[in-house]
């Protein structure tokens, strides 16, 4: 693996349950990778765990108070604080680019294979190939920040929406935890919760670039299903107020709507020609 290269990977209070970690070694990554906690979990147990080496203690005050958190309530078990810090993290240990990665990563799917057809089951086996060609597309094609799919993202298979509703190879606005970013091309994350919506949509207002590739599948195990991370956070406040914050950062473009289909749940809902700017061409001027 490339030595410009190093994977962050933010953890809070799951120090025997970071399955990320097994998640690359197991796909054939070499390089270097690192646990992100706050000083104020219990630090020795993942020491104990993963080693001292492995381990980045941030102090979460130091992102304030430039970080803008859309909220009075100081909450401190969240991932925005490590998210909005990672950056200087990277820059400081000598790395040009990295992977932000939460916890709880299970596994990573190719969802077309070498003939551009759908598939299902085709596993990442290289991760270094893979990052490689992430960091060269983004690159290549000028990106602030380049993810992959979700799981959840593929429902209806090569007719999800992900897949332009008609099985094509493509890239959506819509960014989310699997950010490979470019340590001095740094964007500010925001907002207690939904940290990650919040931040692209505001991002594309500023006319920065953000794209998820639909080539690839990133599965993880299911939100408020396991101990720690921001489990406590979304069982207390629920859905409305995740998505209410995106709202109060973009009201112009993004309202509250339902997503499901039996069990249905509030959630935000952006109109990305609302969002996005217009960009005429030098050409059309005159």
């Amino acid at each position: 693996m490339r030595d410009d290269f190093c994977v962050l990977i933010l953890s809070y209070n799951r120090p025997k349950n970071v399955p990320t970690v097994e998640t690359l070694e197991k796909l054939g990554y070499t390089g270097d990778w690192y646990i992100v906690v706050d000083h104020k979990d219990d630090i020795e147990p993942y020491k104990n765990e993963w080693g001292d080496e492995r381990v980045i203690v941030l102090d979460k005050d130091d992102a304030l108070p430039e970080l803008d958190r859309g909220d009075n309530m100081d909450r401190r078990d969240c991932n925005v604080y490590a998210r909005y810090q990672s950056f200087d993290v990277a820059k400081d240990m000598g790395y040009d680019y990295f992977a932000m990665f939460d916890d709880d990563y299970t596994g990573f799917n190719y969802k077309w294979n070498t003939d551009g057809e759908y598939t299902e089951t085709q596993k990442v086996t290289d991760m270094d190939s893979m990052f490689d060609r992430l960091i060269r597309y983004l690159e290549d094609a000028g990106l602030d920040t380049i993810a992959t799919t979700q799981s959840g993202d593929w429902m209806g298979g090569e007719n999800a929406t992900v897949a332009a509703g008609d099985g094509k190879i493509t890239a959506t606005r819509k960014v989310m935890n699997t950010f490979i970013c470019k340590a001095d091309r740094p964007f500010d994350f925001r907002g207690t919760i939904n940290e990650d919506v919040n931040t692209y949509v505001r991002a594309a207002q500023l006319g920065k670039i953000f794209l998820t590739t639909n080539l690839i599948s990133v599965h993880q195990e299911a939100t408020q299903q396991e101990e720690g991370g921001l489990t406590d956070i979304y069982l207390d406040n629920g859905t409305y107020m995740k998505s209410f914050y995106t709202i109060l950062y973009s009201p112009s473009s993004v309202k509250l709507g339902k997503l499901g289909y039996s069990n249905l749940r509030i959630h935000h809902n952006v109109r990305w020609r609302n969002t996005v700017p217009k960009i005429i061409p030098e050409d059309c001027k005159n």
